[in-house]
């Protein structure tokens, strides 16, 4: 068994000495990464276009990654659109500066809803997931106040289901 055959053995003896096992239980894929809160079938299902586009986070403005759908309707310019955000570092406190306005049971998870300071053509959905981390949902419509909330309230209970809490 010299030759060729010993190299192979030896590179993999020294790979196998090289791994440790990590304790812990992984984080889901809904923290890490907001744009897997909805697949493309499920966006398509509540009118908006995947998949999401992602953006990093914003330590400055305490924003954390978020993740964008568009409305699939090409004339939806004043509303239409979901923002989704996943934070895994920093508790929902630590974004949002008011108290929320009120909370929502959609999809079997309790919804804090929260008033955008920028203004009431905004709306804000968000759910602490423990001490440091949550997920918020985030929808406009610059046309009709009213209506802020609808992609949000519509797709919190998809969203739910992506969520590692108890229903």
């Amino acid at each position: 068994m010299k030759g060729p055959y010993l190299v192979p053995l030896a590179v993999g003896a020294l790979l196998s000495g090289c791994t440790a096992a990590v304790a812990g239980t992984p984080l889901p894929a809904a923290l890490t990464d907001p744009c897997s809160l909805l697949t493309d079938g499920e966006a398509a299902s509540l009118g908006l276009q995947g998949p999401g586009t992602p953006e990093p986070a914003q330590p400055r403005f305490h924003t954390p990654p978020s993740c964008t759908w568009s409305s699939a309707n090409p004339d939806a310019v004043y509303g239409g659109s979901l923002r989704a955000f996943s934070s895994t570092n920093v508790p929902l406190s630590g974004s949002y500066s008011t108290a929320p306005t009120g909370v929502e049971r959609l999809g079997g998870v309790d919804w804090n809803r929260y008033r955008s300071p920028v203004g009431d053509f905004i709306c804000d959905l968000a759910v602490p997931l423990s001490d440091t981390s949550f997920v918020a949902l985030s929808s406009q419509n610059l046309g009709d106040t009213g209506k802020a909330c609808e992609i949000a309230e519509k797709a919190a209970p998809v969203v739910a289901a992506h969520l590692p809490v108890r229903r």
